[in-house]
């Protein structure tokens, strides 16, 4: 008896279910052989796919730009001479103390580019010393580099000829006796979890004459940050693909199980018998009383 009314009741969710106008057509559009079936196939596997795609481009985008940080910092600096042993500048990298620009789990490199003239004073000034101070938004100090440097040397024939041999672009301007100084000052730089850096002091040991002076931090990457930086495209390319493939992989399973369950609605929906109609119930309970009462009046013609 519990087995017939947990039958009757499965039929029942099933015929109530069918009963909703997209699922009742779902086990045709799914299972039909029909050309308008197949164009309706065709269209949900190509929305599929499609939407396969994009959120596939999607999600690799945001794990590329939650691993992978940005690559260049740069800061202008500004030397202060207050004195004859005294030239600094601080710079800063953020604008609100808070706020982290740098990853803690990636390596850093700090370097200084120091625009200077080819003048006899910074040729005769030796080697100087480039010190390097990484603060936290409390000045706490994070992280100390200090750096000797010193201009490339030059004879004065070497100088004389160069100047010969430019001296008409140096005459028009259209040449300066200039050079790029670059110093390295840090090599395995990373950033603390709960004092991140915010800001740097720089000091020289001498008045080096300067026409402008940038500090750069770079991220060195190396591994898999290093593939997906580089080989951007490549990387790119398998990774949506190896996403979209999994995805089309339980899309395929999920469709099998709703093609399979439709299947089974439908066949079981075909042989449940149909309910009688009121009609018919009445027509059924009235033949055997017109049975019974042609019997009778034939019984009283016999005797």
């Amino acid at each position: 008896m519990t087995q017939h009314h947990h039958s009757h009741g499965h039929q029942s969710l099933q015929r109530q279910i069918q009963s909703i106008p997209l699922v009742s057509r779902l086990p045709t559009w799914v299972s039909a052989r029909s050309g308008a079936s197949l164009a309706i196939r065709v269209t949900l596997a190509t929305a599929a796919l499609a939407t396969v795609l994009v959120s596939s481009a999607v999600l690799y985008g945001m794990f590329y730009k939650l691993y992978v940080p940005k690559l260049l910092h740069e800061a202008s600096v500004y030397l202060q001479y207050t004195s004859a042993t005294n030239t600094s500048a601080y710079i800063g990298f953020v604008k609100k103390p808070n706020y982290r620009f740098l990853s803690t789990s990636q390596a850093y490199t700090v370097t200084l580019d120091l625009h200077v003239p080819t003048s006899e004073y910074n040729e005769k000034l030796g080697n100087f010393m480039i010190s390097l101070d990484m603060l936290d938004a409390k000045a706490g100090l994070v992280y100390h580099a200090a750096r000797a440097a010193i201009l490339p040397y030059r004879s004065t024939a070497v100088r004389h000829l160069r100047t010969a041999v430019r001296a008409i672009p140096l005459a028009l301007g259209l040449l300066e006796e200039t050079m790029v100084l670059r110093v390295e000052l840090a090599t395995d730089l990373y950033d603390r979890m709960y004092s991140p850096i915010v800001a740097a002091r720089l000091a020289l040991s001498q008045p080096l004459q300067v026409y402008s002076a940038t500090l750069t931090v770079a991220a060195r990457f190396d591994g898999l940050r290093y593939w997906m930086y580089y080989w951007r495209t490549p990387v790119a390319s398998l990774f949506i693909s190896i996403a979209a493939m999994w995805q089309i992989v339980l899309m395929g399973v999920a469709w099998s199980v709703l093609e399979a369950y439709t299947s089974r609605s439908t066949t079981s929906t075909q042989h449940t018998p149909a309910a009688p109609t009121p009609h018919q119930i009445t027509t059924d309970a009235d033949a055997p009383a017109t049975f019974a009462m042609d019997d009778h009046s034939g019984g009283d013609k016999t005797d």
